[in-house]
């Protein structure tokens, strides 16, 4: 239900799809007749479009997020490498013979780097599907075929294929892996997930290192840009993890900062 809801929710309050939405409606009152319903839609649109399309508003949601877990220096031995699925499109590499283009796919590249680092480490990835419906094939199926790419020992590589969120990435994943209490293990995201994913191992106890990967923005600087459709993209990317966090602590999915 959780997963569903999740899905659903957001498809209403993405900001770019409110925009889309205030816009419509404006149309909508506007061919109506009713003037002062479309002048009020009308500028609603335009302070949105103004503080998520052209002010740096997303960047700096982002940045907040990136620079809760940087990571730590390398440790002195690890025992496992956790890779949360990436939104991996296995559909086109079943059809094509190759995986398609995903900025997610650092996080194999990030996670195999501490797997050359740790040759005795486990390798886990967590990836089913995250698309409402399901999909035919699982996210680590390309994951195991970009690591052969990059040479990994399939013998070291364990793949967890039935998680929808990230919840059930760490959920299932340590059910697979069996963590053993004092064992180290490096967690491999995307920055921005990581405060989510890292608030999720805590109540699940596991604890983990973070290894954030494809970071979004740099550490200082945001001024106003006209590039209107990545701001709007970055801006809805920062408000769906801020929501998810606040979601995931009150429904007792995380243990809360």
């Amino acid at each position: 239900m959780f997963f569903s809801v999740s899905k659903v929710f957001w498809l209403l309050v993405a900001p770019s799809h409110v925009l889309g939405l205030l816009v419509l409606a404006a149309a909508l009152f506007a061919l109506a007749g009713w003037a002062r319903m479309a002048r009020n839609f009308t500028v609603a649109a335009a302070l949105l479009l103004l503080a998520a399309g052209i002010l740096p508003l997303g960047t700096v949601m982002i940045r907040a997020l990136e620079d809760l877990y940087p990571r730590p220096a390398w440790p002195a031995h690890v025992e496992g490498i956790l890779i949360l699925s990436a939104g991996f499109d296995t559909t086109t590499l079943k059809k094509r013979g190759v995986p398609a283009t995903n900025a997610g796919e650092m996080r194999v590249v990030g996670g195999f780097e501490a797997a050359r680092r740790y040759p005795r480490a486990r390798v886990v990835f967590s990836g089913g599907s995250g698309l409402l419906g399901g999909a035919a094939y699982s996210e680590a199926e390309t994951a195991r075929y970009i690591f052969a790419q990059l040479g990994l020992d399939p013998a070291r590589l364990l793949l967890e294929t039935h998680s929808r969120n990230t919840y059930e990435n760490i959920l299932y994943s340590k059910a697979l892996a069996h963590p053993r209490r004092g064992e180290v293990w490096l967690m491999t995201t995307s920055a921005i997930q990581m405060p989510r994913a890292m608030e999720i191992a805590r109540r699940l106890e596991w604890p983990m290192l973070p290894w954030a990967t494809d970071y979004l923005t740099a550490p200082q600087g945001a001024s106003a840009s006209f590039d209107i459709v990545d701001n709007l993209g970055a801006t809805d990317y920062a408000v769906h993890e801020w929501i998810g966090l606040l979601a995931y602590r009150l429904s007792g999915k995380s243990s809360g900062p």
